[in-house]
């Protein structure tokens, strides 16, 4: 359980922005959570804005805060849920690490013109054999597309199973991440094989990423 804290402590002392995405996860309130940690809301809101660095201390208080706020006897329950909160988050920071690296090299095996326009069309397979190779939170197992979401199966670095899902709301976060990774606009399509529209060409389940 400890070393699960301490992963959860980490991720907010480095990525203090986090900690709005942990409350949302959990149904907590700013103003319930900075009273639990003991710190002011003000002071939490910089943090989850991003203009106040966390320190080891800050980062601590706000984990046991989180806990404190969680309204049930099973001390696990809130700890998986907050590790599967940190996955997810990491999971979307790496894929936005990806898109970056492949327009910054222009990579042809991923990126076309369509209507004179820069599309990257990444397959589901090659979304899976990257994100294996640089997600560290989670061993990926198989990755998922529907119709605009993303499921992805794996699991913690305890063995345990974990589900993580990008719907429209998350799909949306991502776009954001995009663009302050890249500084171009972004929209993003996820598909199934079977409504890839026959303009892009392919035949796979597939992430599509609009970029201008």
């Amino acid at each position: 359980m400890y070393k699960k804290l301490e992963i959860i402590e980490r991720a907010i002392l480095l990525n203090p922005q986090y900690i709005q995405a942990f409350r949302e996860k959990l149904k907590i309130t700013q103003s319930k959570l900075a009273k639990e940690s003991g710190i002011s809301q003000s002071h939490l809101s910089m943090l989850e804005k991003g203009k106040r660095p966390a320190t080891k201390l800050i980062a601590t208080a706000v984990t046991l805060g989180l806990l404190k706020c969680f309204s049930s006897n099973n001390v696990e329950n809130p700890i998986i849920e907050l590790l599967d909160a940190l996955s997810l988050l990491k999971f979307e920071d790496t894929f936005a690490e990806f898109v970056s690296e492949i327009i910054e090299k222009g990579d042809k095996g991923y990126l076309r013109l369509i209507e004179n326009y820069p599309v990257l069309i990444i397959s589901k397979e090659n979304l899976l054999n990257e994100m294996r190779s640089r997600l560290e939170v989670m061993d990926i197992e198989r990755i998922e597309l529907s119709r605009g979401r993303i499921k992805v199966i794996g699991k913690h670095l305890d063995n345990k199973y974990v589900e993580i899902f990008l719907d429209c709301s998350d799909i949306r976060r991502l776009e954001k991440k995009f663009m302050k990774k890249t500084g171009k606009k972004v929209i993003i399509q996820v598909f199934p094989k079977d409504e890839v529209p026959p303009i892009y060409s392919i035949n796979k389940d597939c992430v599509i990423i609009h970029c201008w």
